[in-house]
């Protein structure tokens, strides 16, 4: 079930379960990561994605939720600083000529804060 779910929601690297003891994986996954969203005539795909922003570091996961009205998309990368560096340069950034922005990602908040 495990590899059906990484080929349904993800790529999976090889190396994916190497990174605890690389010294990778004490690091706060949301400092790693990059919130991104396209239009909905975009045509990329996770690898292409994962392949333009590699040029920054080294990316650890790509993810395009597949959802009809709302494009968006995630990134995980090795070490915050590819973050960082990622958006200091700002928006736009181009993915196989489709206009992406991206945001720093954010932990959503519990259900209960909406309401108080």
């Amino acid at each position: 079930m495990m590899g059906d779910e990484f080929h349904k929601f993800g790529r999976c690297r090889p190396d994916r379960n190497d990174f605890g003891s690389m010294g990778f994986g004490n690091s706060n996954s949301s400092s790693r990561q990059i919130y991104l969203t396209f239009p909905a005539d975009s045509t990329f795909k996770e690898e292409d994605v994962s392949n333009y922003f590699s040029m920054f570091g080294l990316v650890q996961d790509a993810r395009n939720p597949y959802q009809q009205k709302r494009m968006f998309g995630f990134v995980t990368f090795m070490l915050p600083e590819t973050v960082k560096a990622i958006l200091a340069k700002g928006n736009p950034h181009f993915v196989c000529d489709s206009r992406v922005l991206v945001k720093p990602y954010k932990e959503k908040g519990k259900i209960l804060d909406k309401y108080e």
